[in-house]
């Protein structure tokens, strides 16, 4: 999907060309508020106009840093669902999914978030095999480790309960050894399909042998069930542990480029050139494995902030949603949101296969694109009952923009909800009709925007611009 762009050049793509040597070089340019909405939803889930407005101010490094080194706590966000709800067979699903979402909502610090997200993705488990409470789990992981060292990362996750179980580590004994997890850590985490051999995840599930749970379902090493023979590994014959086959996986020059790669299809755009890569992956090598100082080279970068970059990947469907929610001021995740995100093709902690979402153009389709206009529709048009207030309505509406606007004229209306929604991103075209509609070419609601209807068409032309294509790419 792309905009159409015929009548307002400053908006969208232009075609792939040669990549500018400074690519990763240090963004000074003008930085508006495009640029800082654009930052927002890629290192987060977008924002309100306010936050669009606060970021603007701090210039494209100092919004960068106030995301990677947030001044202040986070808000008190609960670090595990209420157990009641966790442990009843009944609830403990949508317990779990409902907590995250929380988190992603109402989260302060949206990078540390987005990046726990990428890592759902990148190290796929899910709730179809894997406890909650240990899904749970590992999303505290990556909340806690996602902007660390990569080693660090990696090895915690080879020990992490939730992957042991949905890799089945947790029976990998010498007298028979798994080669699930041996294989994906290789082919999916951290390698790629093609850059080792057979020999290769048979020698790396020998040396994962012993790594395991206790009753508790915790992690714990059983020495008398590891294989401590030698074993010859992507070229190096020892008797290697598990800890010494990920450093080994981890000094292969192709494990910066694919994980370089990944960071990349997620920030910037689908496809990157080799020379972006290979850049990226020095600085990725030279940092010792850091991945704050990788992913902040990338927020800082002229292509980060490039024509190229700007609104060049679909939005997922949690993208979607929490963005939207963001947008509106919805305080507290609607009790239907999960229902909503089914719809659309992404439920979180239940990614469908090891591989995660292939997202990209997959995320688009005639049924998906048909879950995010009644989507819309449903939180843009909702209003809690007169006498009753609830957090689970948007605290934005019709008053907020015609404050905004300084009065009820259609186009200052017009203008204000093309400027929150999606950052006027909107072609001339698509404007004169959203004017019409205002001013009262629309059967619905024949009337000229007004007192007396005003709420119904703001409301409406609210939805009709967060359900254009801009509001469909990140």
């Amino acid at each position: 999907m792309k905009l159409d762009t015929s009548t307002d050049p400053q908006v969208g793509f232009r075609p792939p060309g040669s990549l500018d040597a400074d690519a990763l070089g240090r963004y000074d340019g003008a930085f508006t508020r495009r640029h800082a909405a654009h930052l927002l939803r890629r290192a987060g889930f977008g924002g309100t106009p306010g936050q669009i407005d606060a970021l603007t101010a701090l210039g494209p490094q100092g919004a960068v840093d106030s995301l990677l080194h947030p001044s202040r706590p986070d808000l008190p966000l609960p670090d595990y669902p209420d157990s009641a709800l966790l442990f009843d067979p009944k609830t403990r699903y949508g317990a779990a999914q409902n907590w995250w979402l929380d988190r992603m909502l109402r989260t302060q610090h949206p990078l540390f978030e987005k990046m726990a997200l990428f890592w759902h993705g990148h190290f796929a488990t899910s709730l179809a095999k894997v406890p909650p409470q240990l899904m749970v789990e590992q999303i505290g992981l990556f909340h806690a480790q996602g902007l660390g060292n990569f080693r660090s990362l990696l090895l915690s996750v080879s020990k992490d309960p939730a992957m042991l179980v949905w890799l089945d580590n947790r029976y990998n004994v010498k007298a028979h050894p798994n080669e699930n997890y041996a294989r994906e850590v290789m082919e999916l985490f951290a390698l790629g399909l093609g850059n080792y051999s057979e020999d290769d995840v048979k020698s790396a599930a020998r040396a994962f042998t012993g790594w395991t749970l206790d009753k508790g379902l915790n992690f714990t090493y059983r020495d008398s069930q590891h294989d401590a023979g030698e074993k010859t590994f992507l070229g190096l014959t020892g008797n290697f542990t598990g800890e010494e086959v990920i450093d080994i996986i981890l000094q292969q020059p192709v494990h910066q480029r694919f994980i370089c790669r990944k960071l990349l299809e997620f920030f910037v755009y689908s496809d990157p050139e080799p020379e972006l890569i290979e850049g990226l992956a020095q600085t990725y090598a030279l940092s010792g494995y850091d991945l704050g100082k990788t992913v902040a080279t990338i927020l800082r970068s002229n292509i980060f902030f490039s024509p190229r970059a700007y609104r060049a990947l679909p939005k997922s469907p949690l993208e979607f949603v929490i963005g939207t929610l963001r947008l509106m001021q919805v305080a507290q995740v609607p009790p239907d949101t999960l229902g909503w995100l089914r719809r659309m093709g992404q439920e979180p902690l239940a990614p469908p296969s090891v591989k995660g979402w292939d997202g990209g153009p997959a995320w688009i389709s005639t049924a998906t694109l048909l879950a995010r206009f009644n989507y819309i529709n449903r939180i843009v048009r909702a209003a809690p009952r007169p006498g009753t207030m609830s957090p689970t309505f948007p605290a934005f509406g019709p008053d907020d923009v015609v404050r905004g606007a300084g009065g009820m004229d259609a186009g200052a209306v017009l203008a204000t909800i093309s400027r929150d929604a999606v950052q006027d991103d909107v072609t001339g075209s698509v404007r004169q009709t959203l004017l019409g509609y205002l001013e009262s070419a629309d059967a619905t609601l024949p009337t000229p925007l007004g007192p007396e209807n005003y709420q119904d068409k703001i409301r409406g032309a609210l939805a009709l611009t967060l359900n254009l294509p801009a509001n469909q790419l990140n």
